[in-house]
């Protein structure tokens, strides 16, 4: 690094620090010390830039499929300007194509010319069509039965589809799309991609990263959220909040909600209700509602992935994930029975997120998809456990800037339904060799 870099990277800390700090000191003196048994309702229901869904549900990865060449992109604002095509295109009724044969499923697997959006978890057509206001004909099946991970968009046949790799199923409806403006912006000078190998799977995705990629490492000032953001975006009942600061930990209650806040390691666990459903309601919109009410200032948090019960999602670098301990940027949410009129809710989550970036021109070489499965593979991974591979950013504590956060990007490994950054997956299987 360069002396002038160092010194200018030095002295941005220092201000940014200096501003966090007294930032810190106005919020504790007015917010712990000076906090009242009973929250105030009007100050308690108040809400400022709330997040919006469709970039919380925005597909995580674009791959172009053209001149016999699959490459994948990350870039949010291309995956947002492709799904804004379709949200405006026309569509006629869905159908299924595919049940259940892998054989006639892979037969689809590739395009001469066209698109596919991905997610990491699955999720609900009825909730895509409703986060994007499409105006697909939905007479012939069941939105809300219908689950997938890929979104595809064959520009030749005029046909979306949606693929969900786990059942093996396929549904396809004509789509009037502006097949033009849509290549013209996955064609933009600038735009970069990452050839992929389009015939081999990972758990029943059909991709491989065929080349080693360089990445940047980053750099972010730590921001700790008031407690009182979490207090306003998760409590149904604003109105009789009781506060206790007797126990070892601050919490809060109303009713049968509550929320405690582990002042040590700044985690905000929160356990409650949710009431009056519909038959519309599911985990997606069931947990959206908290995340809305957290705001921008919490980063930018997209979905992510999904078990039967609980949702997560995560702060997003550069279209990236990011990973850490204690639950720090991202919100884990837990709902106890997704068809019941009420239903036990419980999230987890931090006060600390990453706001402002340190420039930095440090890289670091990752491994494509190959030659991290064959390492994998020589260490006694068995191939039938890894559910799903994606790179992420590594959250890092710096020990004597405790303000800074270092992001180094790696591979991590979902493997037997956990995710593992590649070498404590290692670890881990060098452990069940020797046991």
């Amino acid at each position: 690094m360069k002396i002038v870099e160092k010194i200018v990277r030095i002295g941005l800390i220092f201000l940014v620090l200096l501003s966090l700090y007294f930032s810190f000191t106005i919020w504790v003196s007015s917010s712990k010390k000076g906090l009242p048994a009973k929250i105030d309702p009007q100050l308690a229901t108040t809400v400022i830039n709330e997040r919006v869904d469709t970039d919380v549900f925005l597909p995580l990865r674009l791959v172009r499929m053209q001149d016999g060449k699959s490459e994948m992109n990350n870039s949010e604002n291309l995956i947002t300007n492709v799904q804004n095509e379709i949200k405006h295109s026309s569509f006629g009724s869905l159908t299924q194509i595919v049940s259940g044969n892998s054989e006639q499923f892979e037969s689809y697997l590739s395009m001469d010319q066209g698109f596919e959006l991905l997610y990491e978890g699955t999720f609900s057509l009825n909730e895509y069509v409703s986060v994007y206001d499409l105006n697909l004909k939905l007479i012939e099946v069941s939105a809300d039965e219908i689950f997938f991970t890929c979104v595809q968009v064959d520009l030749i046949q005029n046909r979306i589809r949606f693929l969900d790799f786990n059942r093996k199923n396929i549904y396809e409806a004509p789509i009037t799309i502006d097949s033009e403006k849509v290549q013209n912006l996955m064609n933009k000078v600038g735009v970069r991609y990452n050839q992929i190998s389009e015939q081999q799977a990972v758990a029943g995705k059909h991709y491989y990263l065929s080349e080693e990629l360089k990445m940047k490492k980053y750099s972010y000032i730590l921001a700790s959220q008031p407690v009182t953001k979490f207090r306003n975006a998760f409590f149904s009942n604003a109105e009789d909040i009781q506060t206790n600061e007797d126990s070892q930990d601050l919490s809060y209650t109303s009713g049968n909600e509550r929320l405690t806040v582990d002042e040590k390691l700044g985690t905000i666990y929160f356990n409650g209700d949710l009431e009056a459903r519909t038959a519309k309601d599911n985990i997606y919109s069931d947990s959206f509602k908290y995340i809305k009410k957290l705001g921008t200032n919490m980063g930018n948090i997209r979905y992510f992935d999904r078990t039967n019960s609980e949702i997560n999602y995560r702060t997003f670098v550069e279209g990236f994930p990011v990973f850490s301990e204690n639950d720090k940027g991202q919100v884990r949410i837990r709902i106890g029975n997704d068809q019941a009129e009420k239903s036990n809710v419980v999230i987890e989550t931090s006060v600390d997120t990453i706001q402002v970036p340190i420039p930095s021109e440090e890289e670091v070489d990752l491994k494509g998809t190959e030659s991290l499965l064959e390492e994998l593979t020589i260490n006694g991974a068995d191939p039938a456990k890894i559910n799903s591979m994606v790179i992420g950013y590594t959250w890092h504590k710096i020990e004597e800037v405790t303000q800074v956060v270092d992001l180094t990007p790696e591979w991590y490994i979902r493997y037997e339904d956990k995710w593992y950054p590649e070498q404590e997956l290692l670890e881990y299987l060098a452990k069940l060799e020797v046991g």
